[in-house]
């Protein structure tokens, strides 16, 4: 069917045919214009089941508005009344049903004067309106034939060759007293996320996961003892969250916001977040393109990734041990887990009003370190105990203070093993190391 533009000329017969050449001329010349502007421009913008009609075995639809993959608009009841309700068979189950309207082909009528059998496949039916002279003082009407679309449902499996169609629910199955049961995780193709609460969901889900790592993060690297922690991935992590939860703030309170729009800003979030998880080796995975007919098949694996992203334990690299003075010179710490006696770093930050020199040839010859209950026996025998190995300096993932000096735990020593039964650990310094202070570390491998 053509749609070439109209040669108006003078003395032209005119013919009903010249106006409707006249609108598929115009409609042409619009979806081309607009097609580049918003890819996907079609679905629904807002979307109400009947749900009374549900419970009687039926499905209908109370409001709509929204444009069909061909670009035909409607509004419903507003400007074009409902489809007809569709009863359900009650073998049918697990099908999604589709709001279907007759496509445009070549050779074939698009209006019909009545709604009769013949006029199963026609784009529009033809009802009869009193319009009013738009004119200030003219009181006249004229009685006029408009077309309403002659939408209908069908249920997935019959034939949608010759309609333009999309889906508005997917049926889960007709109950035996005759109520209808939809699948609520279903989503309806969609111009706006408003239209699906799903959506909705999805992104007020993310906003919160982001919020909350947010907070977490900003409330450890707050804490006075993380202050100069040299390793900045907690920091980096940081500032992802501070920047994207603004943006799905913004996002959320936006009037309208296509799904495709939101698709790419999650996309962009588990990207980014990926950056920071060394168990997928630092590099996002990949999601299969953008559905607009499969929303939820879109939607779902990135909000997987997102929350499994955001909702992981965050395990700092450098983890301060805190000890705790039971006597003079006798100190006491709890390891907070075990997988850091196995595999992590012990790293002591000691200072005492000496040369930086000295501590570190004294203190190793007067420092006894085991579990508590071995520890008075060590000091009586002068056992070696795990011996402190001083450090030239301070391993970059720790605090760094002027004048301090750093030792690291020899974990080869006999009595680590005996640490992970308790994962208590005490130290006990002889001698005098006037205005002693002291730390230990872990750091993860």
């Amino acid at each position: 069917m053509t749609r070439n533009r109209v040669i108006w000329s003078e003395g032209l017969f005119l013919r009903p045919q010249h106006f409707q050449q006249l609108e598929r001329s115009t409609e042409m010349l619009v979806e081309a214009r607009t097609a580049g502007a918003l890819a996907h421009g079609w679905g629904f913008s807002r979307l109400v089941i009947d749900p009374e009609a549900l419970k009687i075995g039926r499905i209908a639809i109370k409001s709509a508005h929204g444009v069909m993959p061909d670009g035909t608009p409607f509004v419903i009841p507003e400007e074009y009344p409902a489809p007809p309700p569709l009863e359900l068979p009650n073998e049918v189950r697990d099908a999604i049903v589709y709001l279907a309207l007759p496509s445009q082909r070549a050779g074939m009528p698009e209006y019909a004067l009545d709604d009769g059998p013949q006029a199963m496949l026609v784009r529009y039916i033809a009802s009869d309106a009193k319009i009013d002279d738009a004119v200030l003082g003219m009181q006249d009407s004229a009685d006029t034939k408009l077309g309403r679309l002659n939408l209908r449902f069908l249920v997935e499996g019959e034939p949608r060759e010759a309609f333009c169609s999309m889906g508005v629910v997917r049926l889960v199955e007709k109950r035996s007293t005759g109520q209808v049961v939809l699948d609520d995780s279903y989503i309806a193709p969609s111009l706006e996320c408003r239209a699906q609460p799903a959506l909705q969901e999805f992104l007020v889900e993310a906003r919160n996961l982001v919020r909350h790592r947010a907070d977490a993060l900003a409330a450890r690297l707050g804490q006075s003892a993380q202050k100069g922690v040299g390793e900045v991935q907690e920091f980096l992590t940081l500032q992802v969250t501070n920047r994207f939860d603004p943006w799905l703030s913004h996002l959320a309170e936006r009037i309208t916001l296509h799904p495709e729009a939101l698709y790419t800003v999650l996309l962009q979030l588990a990207g980014e977040m990926a950056s920071f998880s060394p168990n997928r080796k630092r590099r996002a995975r990949d999601h299969a393109p953008y559905r607009h007919d499969d929303l939820r098949g879109s939607f779902e694996p990135v909000m997987a990734d997102i929350r499994e992203l955001l909702t992981e334990v965050i395990n700092p690299n450098a983890v301060k041990i805190p000890l705790q003075e039971r006597a003079k010179g006798l100190y006491t710490g709890t390891v907070p887990d075990l997988e850091l006696l196995r595999t992590a770093m012990f790293v002591l930050v000691v200072n005492a009003q000496m040369s930086s020199e000295t501590l570190r040839q004294r203190l190793p010859t007067q420092l006894k370190i085991g579990p508590p209950d071995k520890i008075k026996e060590m000091v009586m025998l002068q056992l070696p105990g795990i011996a402190p190995q001083p450090l030239p300096m301070a391993p970059p993932r720790l605090p760094y203070y002027a004048g301090f000096t750093y030792f690291e735990l020899d974990r080869r020593s006999d009595f680590w093993k005996q640490l992970e039964a308790t994962r208590l650990m005490a130290l006990h310094i002889a001698g005098d190391f006037p205005g002693l202070q002291i730390e230990m570390w872990a750091l993860r491998p």
